[in-house]
């Protein structure tokens, strides 16, 4: 079963206007979390406010997230496929070739040594960022905001899926800005990777969910062991 795009659309001077006030949230919500002083609330609240506010606009509508493909079924091996292909493709095109290929060129890395630091050796840091961080405000968070959300409203703009799944990439990117040129720049590969998955596989938001979630449990696990993977 495929999801269906709801027919009571804001106009497109509304549909502008709830885009900006979303992604205005984000910052937002990210300095408002960092503002309490706790390590985690930055990116909860990050994806919090926003998804709250989107709700909003979502049952003003008469819609809801299952419009937008949260909570609709797919045949099980179909989900399992694209979910294992976006990972797989996460990692060989985005985190491996065209990172080592940004700095080989002389972009300077990606610098995760507070995070690495912060998770390494620490179970509790670990837990924190493994299920309210990478399966909560990311996995799902990212998913239904970005893919489910924004995508769908861009389309809306510019009639175009492939146009509204580069836009919504790049806001994708831009929102890691923490992690520097070469980040965003390979956030935004995972961007697309994710908004062409998410169009290919009938716009259900399971795959890439728990694609997202278990791409950053292998980093998160990555930093916890001290292993070497990113």
């Amino acid at each position: 079963m495929q999801a269906t795009l709801s027919n009571s659309q804001p106009s497109t001077l509304g549909t502008i206007g709830q885009l900006v006030l979303i992604v205005v949230l984000i910052p937002v919500g990210l300095i408002a979390g960092a503002l309490t002083g706790i390590v985690v609330m930055s990116s909860i609240l990050g994806m919090a406010l926003p998804l709250l506010v989107a709700t909003w606009f979502l049952r003003r509508e008469r819609s809801g997230w299952r419009d937008l493909g949260f909570g609709v079924s797919m045949p099980f091996m179909r989900f399992l496929a694209y979910t294992l292909v976006t990972v797989a493709s996460i990692f060989f095109f985005a985190e491996g070739l065209l990172r080592w290929g940004l700095e080989a060129a002389g972009l300077p890395p990606i610098d995760l040594s507070s995070l690495r630091d912060l998770v390494h050796d620490d179970l509790t840091y670990y837990l924190l960022f493994l299920i309210p961080i990478s399966w909560g405000s990311a996995a799902f968070g990212e998913e239904l905001l970005v893919r489910g959300f924004i995508l769908n409203r861009l389309e809306t703009l510019t009639n175009n899926p492939m146009s509204a799944v580069v836009a919504q990439a790049a806001i994708f990117a831009v929102a890691h800005f923490y992690q520097g040129i070469t980040g965003v720049l390979v956030v935004f590969v995972i961007g697309l990777i994710m908004g062409a998955v998410f169009i290919r596989c009938g716009r259900n938001l399971w795959p890439v969910i728990v694609a997202h979630g278990l791409a950053d449990t292998i980093a998160v696990t990555s930093f916890y062991f001290g292993w070497n993977l990113l």
